[in-house]
């Protein structure tokens, strides 16, 4: 078996080849619209490309199925729930593909959108039981697919309770995400994991009960970024103009406190939007526009597109989501203060209290 990891900085997101070089043939998963990665990487070892899966529709970056399809020809794969406006073939819970010596065994896992699914891998030439799984958006390093956006918690916990911590402590976990994605709230920048080390540290599962892990994961979600279900449709061929030139690198909307105290120092005016509670802002302030987090969708009328915007909170959590949602806005000049008020207080200002 043959396994690569695709990283794309850009909306932190992972796609996969998986392929089985006895019988030179291969699969992607969750690619990206920059298509000749994947094919540059199948010819170069001497693999067809024979399979495509999503493993749902994806929301928050340009998917490269259908033009890989119409590119070479290889089906796209989608649960039986999920509409496409193009040629797909449907798949549901226990369906099973070999590609070459390699077994991919779905499992519905729904809870981050209804079509998710998870895919079991095994390589058969050295076992039948599952070496790994291709987790899309149900379950991350260190946290859990949101399930605001076309899903549902209660159906999530199922997922992952029911299928998923059913297998072996031993599986490795190879989510479609990793720290940057806006499809959770905390996700890790590592790019996998294991079902054992997720089982005992991931903080979404030492949960003791559905309500219980209803509650946390349904708690301090980012803003919903707007175009997310344009994106989805575009991904299922339901409109013709992708929404989006492309998913926005969040590195480039980063500004470090040094960085924003030489442009104070020179003159410069960025004016500075506060995300925190007000009970925060009363504990420590650097003076800037205080529109929490929550209130952003509502009021960022107040905030003019043209100027240059720096974002902050506590540590920085908070302000990215809010950057993610004032970028996809319109907002072009709008940057994230990494560290928040936090690196503020112990960097630049010790005056201003930390907490």
């Amino acid at each position: 078996m043959i396994f690569q990891q695709f990283r794309h900085e850009e909306g932190g997101c992972l796609s996969y080849i998986i392929g089985c070089t006895q019988r030179n043939v291969c699969a992607v998963i969750d690619p990206q619209l920059a298509i000749e990665q994947y094919t540059a990487f199948a010819g170069s070892h001497n693999m067809k490309i024979t399979h495509i899966f999503e493993t749902h529709a994806q929301a928050d970056h340009l998917s490269g199925a259908r033009a890989l399809f119409e590119k070479i020809g290889a089906s796209v794969y989608y649960h039986e729930s999920a509409h496409a406006s193009f040629p797909v073939k449907k798949v549901k819970d226990g369906d099973e593909f070999m590609v070459g010596n390699v077994r991919l065994k779905v499992l519905h896992t729904p809870g981050h959108t209804a079509d998710s699914v998870s895919l079991l891998v095994s390589d058969t030439t050295r076992s039948n039981d599952p070496w790994l799984v291709l987790t899309g958006d149900t379950l991350f390093v260190g946290d859990t697919g949101r399930p605001d956006l076309d899903g549902s918690a209660e159906k999530l916990y199922d997922s992952i309770f029911g299928k998923l911590l059913a297998l072996s402590d031993s599986v490795e976990i190879y989510p479609t995400h990793f720290a940057g994605s806006s499809c959770g709230k905390a996700i890790s920048p590592k790019p996998s994991s294991t079902i054992g080390f997720e089982r005992r540290f991931n903080p979404a599962l030492q949960v003791k009960s559905k309500k219980e892990f209803v509650d946390f994961v349904m708690a301090d979600l980012p803003v919903q970024p707007p175009r997310f279900q344009k994106v989805r449709q575009y991904n299922l061929g339901v409109i013709k103009d992708p929404p989006i030139e492309k998913t926005y690198n969040m590195n480039e909307l980063q500004i470090t406190v040094e960085q924003l105290k030489a442009k104070l120092d020179k003159g410069e005016k960025p004016v500075i939007v506060d995300v925190r509670e007000p009970s925060e802002y009363k504990t420590a302030n650097i003076g800037a526009k205080l529109i929490p987090l929550g209130e952003i969708p509502k009021r960022y009328t107040e905030l003019d597109p043209k100027q240059e915007i720096v974002v902050h909170c506590h540590h920085g959590g908070r302000s990215q989501r809010a950057v993610e949602f004032l970028y996809e806005k319109g907002f072009a000049n709008v940057k994230n203060l990494v560290g928040g008020i936090d690196a503020w207080s112990q960097r630049i200002d010790p005056k201003v209290p930390r907490y």
